[in-house]
């Protein structure tokens, strides 16, 4: 069979395609079984002719949709818009997954897919292969020829990630995205959260399926992943991407002492405050960690821990970053701003503490609604949510549909544009000027349009 996953990247800042890990998973397994696949990636604009004329020359059996919310509505304007050409249709990824009611809405699908969906997508294809009906695969919503929704239950989760194959690289055109990130190649060794902030899917994805949520591969498949992709592809640089590379000791430890004894490419991470220590972070940096990247969100600890549902001190956070300083590793910070009942005076809480830990970069973005989250139920109860900006929403981070009399959007946006400039303003003017820049209108101009200018202020302001 013939399968054409469609990924849309539309509206993202940065102007730089990127790997999606659970389309080369689905493909790495369609492949496993003698399956054909391709994929149309859709950067930048909203283009169907493009896909049409994939479609035209391909004449895919399948045509598979992956969408988080903030992309679903450039997949259902493209339903909407190959109607009545395309064939068998079906959506996957966190939106289809907490928005299963999807289906009901686009007439032209004719399955989604909730949960993960390695398992369901091999049965359906091989249904459709074979002639048989797929209306009772687990795991998927299916609309019937009478057009009658069945709904099946979710699968478990996959315990054992170590059967299943290396994700599927090639689809993307792997070493454009290498070169294009610093020639850094990127790897998750797990999979789930195993926390609950109120703004993440994580905590809603965790109810969908029975099972254990967080899971680890084991160091040797880790280790033979890198090995794989290091030796077919140009690399100078790591970043293992996982939610929270930290969350298990053991992991972490094992990993390093087998990593170091076979590679030497430097390697990111990401990680929660309260999973970092002194020797902890020298481990790490023997081993290669160049940089990790530490959720602040906000820097109020009552607003945190009573609204995000994340329960750390800010001297806890302060002391994870200087044990990174110690160990000689960079560091970056995520914050959020514009979060629902959030004030100007609460965000620059988090303007403060940033200042004060003084990370080697920052990265700021405006809070978004995800649906089935915690925090988007209080947007729908409180009434933030701005009927008139919401088929706006999500359009690169860069705004808000949220309309708080507390915090009004024109002070939202004034905050996220000079986020970077007050924090580094006491430390370095050239760093804090080269923040305002990047996340001026004008930066976003500078960023689509001249990028050996873009490379330039990412240097300055990433410290890559």
């Amino acid at each position: 069979m013939k399968i054409l996953f469609v990924y849309t990247d539309i509206n993202v800042r940065g102007g730089a395609k990127s790997y999606q890990f659970g389309v080369g998973m689905l493909s790495a397994v369609l492949k496993a079984h003698g399956h054909e696949t391709m994929l149309h990636y859709m950067f930048g604009k909203y283009d169907p002719q493009t896909l049409q004329r994939d479609i035209k020359t391909y004449r895919p059996d399948v045509l598979a949709f992956s969408a988080v919310s903030p992309q679903y509505r450039f997949v259902r304007r493209l339903l909407a818009d190959l109607a009545p050409v395309a064939p068998f249709t079906i959506l996957g990824g966190q939106h289809a997954t907490l928005v299963p009611e999807c289906l009901a809405e686009n007439p032209e699908l004719d399955a989604i897919c909730v949960g993960e969906g390695e398992a369901p997508l091999l049965e359906l294809v091989t249904a459709l292969q074979t002639g048989q009906s797929p209306d009772s695969i687990a795991g998927l919503w299916i609309r019937t020829p009478g057009g009658q929704i069945v709904r099946n239950p979710a699968r478990p989760f996959h315990a054992d990630l170590d059967d299943q194959p290396f994700a599927d690289r090639e689809l993307f055109d792997y070493q454009t995205i290498i070169d294009s990130d610093f020639h850094t190649a990127l790897f998750m060794f797990s999979r789930g959260c195993p926390y609950d902030c109120t703004f993440c899917s994580n905590h809603a994805l965790r109810k969908v399926q029975t099972g254990s949520y967080v899971r680890f591969r084991s160091v040797g498949s880790c280790l033979a992943e890198i090995r794989a992709v290091t030796t077919r592809y140009r690399v100078k640089h790591l970043y293992f991407n996982d939610d929270c590379f930290t969350a298990k000791r053991s992991f972490v430890e094992e990993l390093c002492a087998s990593y170091q004894a076979e590679f030497s490419y430097t390697f990111d991470i990401n990680a929660r405050p309260e999973t970092l220590n002194d020797a902890l972070c020298a481990r790490l940096h023997r081993a290669g960690c160049r940089r990790i990247s530490i959720g602040i969100e906000n820097g109020s600890e009552n607003f945190r821990a009573e609204v995000l549902g994340r329960k750390q001190s800010n001297e806890r956070i302060a002391e994870a970053f200087a044990s990174c300083r110690r160990a000689g590793i960079k560091t970056k910070s995520f914050n959020i701003v514009g979060f629902p009942l959030e004030t100007p005076e609460i965000a620059r809480e988090t303007i403060e503490l940033n200042a004060r830990i003084n990370p080697d970069s920052v990265i700021v973005g405006i809070f978004e609604p995800y649906p089935g989250t915690k925090l988007a139920e209080v947007c729908r109860r409180e009434g933030f949510v701005d009927a008139a900006r919401e088929d706006n929403d999500f359009i690169g981070r860069t705004d808000t549909i949220l309309n708080m009399p507390k915090f009004p959007r024109a002070e939202i946006l004034r905050i996220f544009r000079n986020f970077g400039y007050l924090v580094y303003r006491r430390h370095s003017l050239k760093k804090a000027w080269s923040y305002r820049i990047y996340y001026s209108p004008l930066g976003e101009i500078i960023l689509r349009l001249l990028s050996p200018l873009k490379a330039l202020i990412r240097r300055l302001t990433m410290g890559v």
